[in-house]
């Protein structure tokens, strides 16, 4: 069994390379990874496309999140677009996609002498394809394909490259979850030019409270740069009128994986707990410190509202996440998402 699930996973690896016209942009997305600083193990929803595509094996249903964000402050002209979708296909895995868009606005254009030359703009495309799998039990793999697009008014100046990502996530006892993301594996270049460098984060989330109507996860990442350890991030989650989707979902893998097969979150309902009311809360909080530079803190945080729009069936969320920087205006990001397919909360 474990050497065909190997074999579709290389299928499918391959697939993305053909297929995708991808490209990742430096800064993240999904305001529930970026309210919560750490989610390299906590990965198990639409985001895990940008944050480790192992965890898109989690996903039971499909979903799709849209955002725009000013960065940096509302009166910015720097601002970012985001639409992705995931698509889960039972043992064969899940796929996902993934499209950004990051305008900088006019930009001062100068000389060594520091003349002024007039005004530029700069415009970043993103589309990434990614794939994860459960591979045996509580082990799963995922990969992501990308091309890095930046795009200025000075065509010399204008670049495109492909990228790659790997993921590991391992599960242990539907409470604990380990984390290994891969972000531009060997760093993306475009000529002798490097427009990403590579980054290895790992990271560990951990179940702290189980209640029908109330859940709290903690997590804790380490990313490496360059050979270094550069940033340690570490994050809270707390859910409010509904029990832990990060519980819940690692459950229902573990029971899938007893009972031999995958037939949809529906199929493991028994002695979980159930969402009981149409909407439900949660909080976030976060913090992210730089190791390798002396820089201050940075704080993140968001909430989340879930409404049931059919029971078990779709559900329907507005998060919203800041993201405080010690030198720049605080980010806020707003996103829409939608959940379909039968599901448990």
């Amino acid at each position: 069994m474990i050497y065909k699930k190997i074999s579709i996973f290389f299928y499918a690896i391959c697939i993305l390379f053909f297929v995708s016209s991808a490209m990742a942009l430096e800064l993240k997305t999904g305001p529930r990874p970026l309210g919560m600083a750490a989610y390299a193990a906590v990965a198990d929803d639409i985001n895990a496309t940008s944050w480790n595509p192992a965890g898109l094996s989690l996903l039971q249903n499909h979903e799709i999140i849209t955002d725009y964000t000013p960065l940096y402050g509302f009166d910015t002209e720097i601002a970012q677009s985001h639409l992705a979708y995931a698509y889960p296909m039972g043992r064969m895995g899940t796929l996902g996609m993934d499209l950004s868009y990051l305008s900088y606005g006019n930009l001062d254009w100068r000389d060594n002498q520091g003349n002024d030359l007039g005004s530029f703009s700069r415009k970043d495309y993103s589309v990434k394809a990614s794939y994860g799998m459960r591979m045996i039990e509580a082990l799963s793999l995922g990969a992501s394909v990308e091309i890095i697009s930046i795009n200025m008014d000075l065509s010399e100046n204008s670049t495109t490259a492909f990228g790659f990502d790997l993921g590991l996530m391992y599960t242990l006892l539907s409470r604990a979850s380990f984390g290994l993301y891969l972000d531009n594996i060997g760093g993306v270049k475009a000529g002798d030019r490097k427009i990403a460098r590579q980054v290895v984060r790992t990271g560990a989330a951990f179940s702290i409270l189980n209640r029908p109507g109330m859940g709290l996860i903690a997590a804790i990442d380490l990313d490496e740069q360059q050979g270094k350890i550069d940033t340690l991030y570490s994050g809270f989650e707390m859910s409010l009128f509904s029990p832990s989707s990060f519980f819940v979902k690692r459950k229902i893998q573990e029971r899938s994986a007893m009972l031999g097969k995958y037939e949809g979150m529906a199929d493991y309902r028994e002695g979980l707990p159930e969402q009981s009311g149409k909407i439900s809360l949660c909080i976030r909080g976060g913090m992210q410190k730089r190791l390798a530079v002396d820089e201050p803190l940075s704080l993140s945080g968001g909430v989340s509202i879930r409404y049931l729009l059919k029971p078990k069936s779709s559900a329907l969320k507005l998060e919203h996440a800041f993201i405080w920087h010690p030198y720049l205006d605080t980010t806020h990001r707003i996103a829409l998402s939608l959940e379909l397919g039968r599901m448990i909360l």
